[in-house]
């Protein structure tokens, strides 16, 4: 539920709140002490999370971990690009959305550029 939100980029609004209110609750009331951010999306409402849950509560941001992980073993197996080769961001989306691009640029601090529309191909049955 929280991931239409944050595509629409309702980081900071109300109706946020609302849903953070109601899926975490009663688990800050029965003494949560840790939250892990288990979406990459998560970690875009941080702040709203916080606010809700104060300071008491840590949030563990997997994405991050998941990111440290993968540069770790890239350096392990000697395949890690050297840091001069900086990379370039291709984005391709199934769904045109002027609110990905907002939420990209402003809250992750990405120029994207020019976005490619894709439609989802069926592999059919395995």
């Amino acid at each position: 539920m929280l991931v239409p939100l944050i595509e629409e980029g309702w980081l900071d609004d109300p109706v946020t709140d609302q849903v953070i209110r109601r899926y975490l609750e009663k688990l800050v009331r029965a003494g949560m002490d840790t939250l892990v951010l288990g979406c990459t999306h998560y970690p875009l409402l941080s702040e709203a999370l916080k606010k809700f849950a104060g300071p008491d509560i840590k949030l563990v941001d997997s994405a991050h971990n998941c990111a440290l992980a993968v540069k770790k073993l890239l350096t392990r197996e000697s395949i890690a690009a050297p840091a001069r080769n900086l990379g370039k961001l291709q984005v391709a989306l199934t769904d045109p959305s002027s609110s990905f691009l907002r939420v990209a640029e402003e809250a992750l601090g990405l120029q994207v550029g020019d976005v490619q529309l894709r439609a989802v191909q069926n592999a059919g049955p395995g």
